[in-house]
């Protein structure tokens, strides 16, 4: 049989991701779906609106076969170690056969020569990425610039979201000479930071915005209808919407209680960044104005939301790159599966280069002590998700190892 994997987020899930997976499926001839996703947190640095379960059934529900989690080590990275890491949970599967990826560009052979380039780095790319970057360009914007000036490719490829992830994904299949065939989906529809409910296919950006906003009809019309009922139900209870704005308090604890020399050990934290995030609290509480305070041309509001969330969960930079340096991921954990394709999971099992995690509560039977750091990480970050749950009934800790995988 053949699979298509996915790396995604679907924060939340929403007509634009179905269109993909549909039209993936059509032009792949695949069998089947399997998608590697951020859990708790996302790649911004920010808590997923919904939570991971919750998410996982809107994909199941809607053209996925299997749902495998992104570790939150690697979840909450730059783009970079985010798709080096959901690659290669993919091609540990030992099951994925074309990995699929959504673009801006929808041109695979201008996204592949690009790779080649970044991957390839000339001396002259070297300089001038350099010289931007001394003239205080953030480091996406001293990288297209350079890549311009030595190709043909036009620079936009290297600041649409989306666009920058592709890129990383091509770099990461000839990292680990996958035998995955990489293919592409344009997106269509609103672009990743449109705020506008009104267009085909909104973003999420938009979706979440708009609950928020009580725009609550208006939001769902963007959303499969068997999602209705799944996401109205988390918002009705309590469950959420989870957001960045709640994490004030423990934040500033985290913040008042850690030494400049601890900040500097922080993944990402570089360049005496650690002084300017400890100057912040002088002056700022609110994870807004903590922000604004440290942001600058040189480093992205994204950038440092990410960073702040490392320092709430202690992922150090020495950390991150341990386990990126491993010969293979500590483990798969699988989030749900459809029954209807119950086999996928068989043969996962029988062909994953790693331990496959289904039940946690037997982690400690089958994972090696790396494994099991990197469990224990992602206990933390579900616990600190919990923290802010609309419902304080919902806010229990431990819910890795008492919510059940999603069977759909």
């Amino acid at each position: 049989m053949k699979t298509l994997g996915i790396i995604t987020e679907y924060n939340p899930f929403h007509l634009g991701h179905q269109y993909m997976i549909e039209e993936a499926k059509k032009k792949s001839c695949a069998d089947r779906v399997v998608v590697v996703m951020s859990g708790s947190f996302v790649q911004r640095g920010e808590p997923a609106f919904f939570d991971k379960w919750t998410r996982a059934k809107a994909a199941l529900l809607n053209g996925v076969d299997m749902v495998l989690e992104l570790p939150v080590l690697f979840a909450t990275a730059n783009a970079e170690t985010f798709a080096s890491a959901a690659v290669r949970i993919l091609e540990e599967t030992g099951i994925v056969d074309v990995l699929c990826f959504g673009s801006e560009s929808g041109n695979l052979s201008n996204l592949q020569e690009a790779a080649k380039l970044m991957t390839d780095e000339t001396e002259e790319f070297r300089s001038l990425l350099k010289s931007h970057l001394d003239q205080g360009l953030s480091y996406p914007t001293a990288r297209s610039k350079a890549l311009e000036t030595i190709s043909n490719i036009n620079s936009k490829i290297l600041s649409e979201p989306n666009d920058i992830l592709a890129l990383e994904y091509l770099k990461a299949l000839d990292r680990y000479k996958s035998n995955m065939t990489p293919m592409t989906i344009r997106r269509e529809g609103s672009g990743y930071h449109n705020i506008s409910l009104e267009n085909k296919f909104a973003s999420a950006s938009a979706i979440r915005k708009g609950i928020l906003e009580d725009q609550v009809a208006e939001s769902f019309a963007q959303v499969p209808d068997n999602c209705y009922e799944l996401y109205g139900k988390t918002l009705s209870v309590g469950t959420a919407p989870v957001l960045w704005k709640n994490y004030a308090d423990p934040l500033n604890y985290k913040l008042r209680t850690v030494s400049a020399e601890y900040l500097q050990e922080i993944f990402e934290v570089t360049e005496g960044l650690e002084n300017r995030i400890l100057r912040s609290i002088d002056d700022c509480y609110e994870i807004d104005d903590i922000i604004d305070f440290i942001k600058s041309k040189r480093y992205t509001r994204t950038k440092i939301q990410r960073i702040l969330l490392h320092i709430l969960l202690e992922i150090k930079g020495a950390e991150v790159s341990y386990f990126m340096k491993k010969l293979h991921m500590p483990y798969i954990r699988v989030l749900g599966f459809r029954k209807e394709t119950a086999d996928i999971l068989g043969d996962l099992t029988m062909n994953a280069k790693c331990p496959v995690l289904t039940n946690l509560k037997k982690a400690q039977d089958i994972l090696d002590e790396d494994g099991l750091h990197l469990l224990a990480l992602e206990k933390t970050a579900t616990d600190l998700y919990a923290m802010t749950a609309p419902n304080p009934i919902y806010r229990n800790t431990n819910q890795d190892f008492t919510v059940p995988m999603v069977i759909f």
